[in-house]
């Protein structure tokens, strides 16, 4: 299968979610293939981490059906690799 580039608005529109939506999920796989190689962890290491196959782990990573991928999957990744989360307001301008 090609790839093909794709910029997130039209990702987004094409898959009926807010753009807001695809930016945070993005954000968040950023961060957990970042946290993820400077701990040294590798797909599979972290996938049993997870209790979640190697190929879930990559599909993650590669962003690969992101509409599907939930926030509470993403966050409770990064709770394994160590992060805590907490809601703040944000200033409106």
């Amino acid at each position: 299968m090609a790839w093909k580039e794709i910029d997130t608005e039209k990702l987004a529109k094409k898959l009926g979610v807010s753009i807001n939506e695809i930016r945070e999920k993005q954000s968040l796989i950023d961060l957990i293939k970042i946290t993820r190689k400077k701990l040294g962890l590798s797909q599979a290491a972290l996938a049993k981490k997870a209790r979640v196959s190697q190929a879930r782990v990559a599909q993650i990573e590669s962003e690969q059906g992101i509409s599907k991928i939930t926030f509470d999957i993403l966050l409770g990744i990064l709770r394994l690799l160590g992060y805590d989360f907490k809601i703040t307001p944000r200033k409106v301008a």
